[in-house]
């Protein structure tokens, strides 16, 4: 979308974000591109949206961690299960109200498909499953084979918890799913935070799992327009952050309902299949929390709803 496009955006944004403007400039980083200093704008929306939606879906990663490990522990227990998917539901909210900035650090390391492929590899999930020798990070590195709808087919049924107490194996292609999905998580979040800005926990998975950050993707975005940052101005930055909301609100529309809706129109059963998250059915709140991410962005903060 052009420039001229997007002006709307730039009026809007900056009345709910930022406390003052000019058109004058006079700060490093200003280049007049939309005749804003859009400094406090950046900062507000990497701090308060991104970084805060990261720092809670690593806390809840860890809680879906800890969760596995407790049902694994006593298989027979229901009421240990359910608080699997319950766990499994509380992350899903952080990471489709991300959705809306799904670049950086999300799309060069390749994270978005990792954490989150659709459809799966249902079959080859069931043959590993069924097969001798251990479930580990690399049996199910591609990434319809782990992720969050791995996780979820191991857990869910038509919207329930499954019935105690999954086999054996299945219990370990849990583990060794829900230990990848945290990784990816913790990933996704130091390398927007910075190494040196995440806590021990995070610091200590990654090192274990020799996984290098790379980035420190929040300073780049707040230094867009200077020496160093990969953004060449302020106005590629806010772009960034109105092409991200673009992006999610064209996927919701025309692939995660419309993919659905047009295969409806055919054959009822094969749109059920094509629906995201139709175990658990927590389909319709994945789409809302997709909207949700626009609304942040446009707002300046989570679950902000004015200016």
């Amino acid at each position: 979308m052009k420039k001229n496009n997007k002006f709307i955006w730039m009026l809007a944004m900056a009345g709910a974000v930022m406390p003052s403007c000019t058109d004058e400039g006079g700060e490093d980083g200003y280049d007049g591109g939309y005749a804003y200093e859009f400094a406090a704008v950046i900062n507000t929306y990497v701090d308060d949206v991104v970084l805060n939606t990261y720092a809670e879906m690593a806390d809840t990663a860890a809680a879906l961690y800890s969760a596995v490990q407790a049902y694994d522990a006593d298989p027979q227990s229901q009421a240990a299960l359910n608080e699997v998917c319950s766990k499994w539901r509380a992350m899903r909210i952080p990471w489709e109200q991300s959705e809306g900035f799904l670049f950086g650090p999300a799309a060069s390391l390749s994270l978005d498909p990792s954490l989150d492929s659709w459809p799966l590899d249902k079959g080859g999930i069931d043959r590993i499953i069924g097969e001798t020798g251990a479930i580990d990070a690399d049996r199910i590195a591609s990434s319809n084979l782990h992720g969050f709808h791995a996780i979820e087919y191991l857990i869910f049924v038509d919207s329930h918890p499954k019935v105690v107490p999954l086999e054996q194996r299945e219990r370990d292609y849990l583990k060794a799913a829900v230990e990848y999905l945290r990784s990816d998580t913790y990933q996704l979040y130091a390398n927007w935070a910075g190494k040196g800005n995440v806590s021990d926990e995070v610091a200590s998975v990654l090192e274990e799992a020799e996984i290098a950050v790379q980035f420190n993707f929040a300073e780049q975005f707040k230094k867009a327009g200077n020496a160093g940052s990969t953004f060449a101005s302020q106005s590629d930055a806010i772009d960034q952050i109105i092409d991200g909301c673009v992006d999610i609100a064209g996927e919701v529309g025309t692939q995660k309902m419309g993919g659905p809706y047009a295969k409806a129109l055919v054959s009822y059963d094969d749109a059920v299949l094509e629906v995201e998250s139709w175990y658990s059915w927590n389909s319709l709140e994945d789409y809302r929390n997709n909207i949700v991410s626009i609304r942040s962005s446009y707002f300046g903060g989570r679950n902000r709803t004015a200016g």
